[in-house]
């Protein structure tokens, strides 16, 4: 019975000593995660800043435009959306940049040019049908569309072509219904969202 007890009493000393050092890893976890918490919310402070600099930045530089009423600005915790009207960057049923459209982004390119993650560029129509032969379809004339802007800031910007990426919808996103001819124009457009790194 003695020696029974002996061997009891051991392994719950050994239970014990395993206890404290698996309660001591779990204090240095607790305190990695808090530190790994913190730094990431200061992580995301520090990028919510950077985004609002940037977009005050390029407020004031399309606000200086002509066409301003065709621009929209939005911003979200990672980046800015920029959303362009189709006719101030082509002309009808085409994908070569107009000379209005080089000042609007090379605007956009400046502000983002050292300081982002990825550029994301959308072609998008209405829903008119267009058959040509460079563009059987929307879906053509919209991804050609959206590569025109991507050319443009990789080969005139030198933005880095790893982080440019360009995606044409066609009709597919409609911000409106393709009800009337003002909806249509709305549907019409190029939109350019910045992630900025994380």
């Amino acid at each position: 019975i003695l020696s029974y007890s002996t061997i009891e009493l051991e392994k719950f000393k050994g239970a014990v000593s395993s206890m404290k050092g698996a309660l001591g890893i779990l204090d240095n976890m607790r305190n990695t995660i808090t530190n790994e918490i913190q730094t990431s919310n200061q992580g995301r402070q520090d990028l919510k800043e950077q985004v609002e600099k940037k977009f005050g930045k390029l407020k004031e530089l399309m606000a200086n435009e002509e066409m301003a009423s065709q621009i929209a600005l939005e911003m979200d915790g990672t980046g800015i959306h920029i959303r362009l009207g189709d006719n101030i960057l082509f002309d009808p049923g085409k994908a070569e940049l107009k000379p209005a459209a080089f000042p609007i982004l090379k605007a956009v390119a400046e502000v983002v040019k050292d300081d982002f993650k990825q550029i994301f560029v959308e072609g998008h129509t209405d829903n008119v049908p267009i058959h040509t032969a460079k563009y059987p379809s929307n879906w053509e004339l919209s991804a050609a569309r959206a590569l025109s802007v991507v050319r443009y800031l990789h080969y005139v910007q030198g933005i880095d072509a790893s982080r440019l990426a360009a995606v044409g919808y066609g009709e597919y996103r409609p911000l409106v219904p393709n009800t009337t001819p003002e909806n249509r124009a709305k549907n019409r457009r190029v939109e350019i969202y910045i992630r900025f790194n994380e």
